[in-house]
Formats: C-alpha cells, structure tokens, sequence
C-alpha cells in the first residue's frame, strides 16, 4: 500500500505526520545509536515517561514494510536493513596475495616435475619446509591433490590445478622466469 505524499510549493516533500513527539525521540534515540538499545537505556534518553515497549512496537509496524525494520534481538533494539534486501548489499573483493619465495619455488618444482611428492620437492629444494607452503598453494587452488589412496603426507603427488592457467599468463612465461633466478 503507497501511502500519499504531499507536496509543498518549495518542493519539500512533507511525510504523514503519525508519530507523537515521544515516539519521534524513541525512533530518533534508536536510529542514532551506534548498538542495538535495550528498554532501559531508551528509558533513561526520552525526556517523558511512557511505554516504551509499546512504542518500539508500534514503530516496528511501521517500518515492517520499508527498506529498514526496527528489530528486536536478545532484548536489544536496532534498525537494521530489511531481509528481503540483503542481497543488495552483498560485496565481492578479490584480494591478491603474494606468493613467499618458498612457495614460488615449490611451484615452479611442482610444474615441471608434476607429479611430485613432498619428498621430492624438499630433496630439489635442498630444504625442509613447513606445511604451512603447500597449505598457501592448495588454499589458492593453484595446484591439487593426487594419489587419494596415500596414506602419508610424504606418499601425496601434487600436480597443478585447473585455475593455473588462469592465475599467471603463460605457464612458458612462468617457468622461464623462474628457472632463470
């Protein structure tokens, strides 16, 4: 239901006037807050006694069908962005990382010895490294998992993954750049 809007000669829109003073001061009280208000504190802010349950209530009624909904949770009372437009105020951010010097060897052994087990690479690299390298690498699916059947970390290959390609330009681009150093 749209509810009429009047229009002054200077352009101001003038909206219904519904809402009583004290019901002004608890919905602007509310509105401002950093945090979600429980009854009391309201209590404390409004300059005459009355029921504020009631009045949080009846403002609630109001907003149930806006853009914004006054909502109760454990006993805290907010404005809060109505359900049905959430989706409005998702966001996607790609972050990039920048790979360690250790991961960026691991890789460049990974792609030209795929497959390759841990050993392997520890034995080329000449060093011992952490878990915490492979983690980095599956977590950004440059490289995957082969042999499901192993049952040590050190029996696993590693090949590269479906979104290599898409993450560096060239693989030849790749392997040049990283075999040169």
């Amino acid at each position: 239901m749209i509810k009429k809007i009047n229009k002054k000669k200077n352009n101001v829109i003038n909206f219904p006037n519904k809402l009583s003073s004290i019901e002004k001061e608890i919905e602007g009280i509310v509105f401002a807050a950093a945090e979600p208000l429980d009854i009391d504190t309201i209590k404390n802010k409004i300059s005459k006694k009355t029921d504020v349950e009631k009045v949080l209530l009846k403002l609630q009624s109001e907003y149930s069908d806006r853009g914004i909904n006054l909502v109760c949770i454990s006993k805290k009372w907010s404005f809060r962005t109505s359900p049905n437009l959430s989706n409005l105020m998702t966001q996607e951010k790609t972050i990039e990382k920048k790979l360690s010097r250790a991961a960026i060897e691991t890789l460049a052994i990974i792609v030209y010895h795929q497959p390759v087990t841990r050993a392997e690479i520890e034995e080329i690299r000449g060093v011992a490294f952490g878990t915490n390298t492979l983690e980095i690498l599956l977590s950004i699916v440059i490289m995957s998992k082969g042999s499901a059947a192993a049952k040590t970390i050190a029996s696993i290959s590693f090949s590269i993954g479906d979104n290599f390609v898409g993450k560096f330009i060239t693989l030849s681009f790749f392997l040049t750049f990283f075999l040169i150093i």
